[in-house]
């Protein structure tokens, strides 16, 4: 019984540490995920969701692109609504009015994709900000690991003896 739920338990462990890996799979072509944290954006950017976005210059913006920017209290990621010769104007697809703040070259973190992955975006805070969880996932995994094949080995053993 108890090995059964220990079973259970580390697969569901298994399948939560390589969803989470999965998340950051695309940061090996250069690609960040973002949280969406408000609902600005709905319904092509869903609250709890994540975006990707990548480095990108502000020439390059074109209307309509999403435009992911720092300003001291948060990173937002607003529609490109005009581009003039100070900086960009941006909007939320939700909001009525534009951003007060003119976008610079300074504060762009990149261009986001028009989509997001819906939900996994709170799994990968509560993950990112309880680092320790992790730490402590991979632990157990490793241990699992040593203890089956300390159990495999010593099962062979007792085999080659009978």
């Amino acid at each position: 019984m108890f090995r059964k739920i220990k079973n259970i338990l580390l697969r569901i462990i298994y399948i939560l540490l390589i969803i989470y890996l999965l998340i950051f799979v695309p940061t090996l072509w250069g690609k960040k995920p973002l949280v969406i944290v408000s609902g600005s954006m709905e319904p092509v950017l869903k609250v709890g969701g994540i975006v990707y976005y990548k480095d990108y210059a502000i020439n390059d913006f074109k209307e309509g692109d999403i435009v992911v920017y720092k300003i001291p209290s948060d990173i937002i990621s607003h529609r490109l609504v005009n581009i003039t010769d100070n900086g960009l104007i941006t909007k939320g697809d939700m909001n009525n009015t534009y951003d007060n703040i003119l976008i610079t070259e300074d504060i762009i973190l990149g261009l986001a994709n028009n989509w997001s992955i819906a939900y996994i975006g709170y799994y990968a805070h509560f993950i990112y900000t309880h680092k320790y969880l992790l730490i402590i996932t991979i632990l157990l995994i490793i241990t699992d690991v040593i203890v089956e094949k300390y159990q495999s080995k010593k099962k062979v053993i007792s085999n080659e003896k009978s």
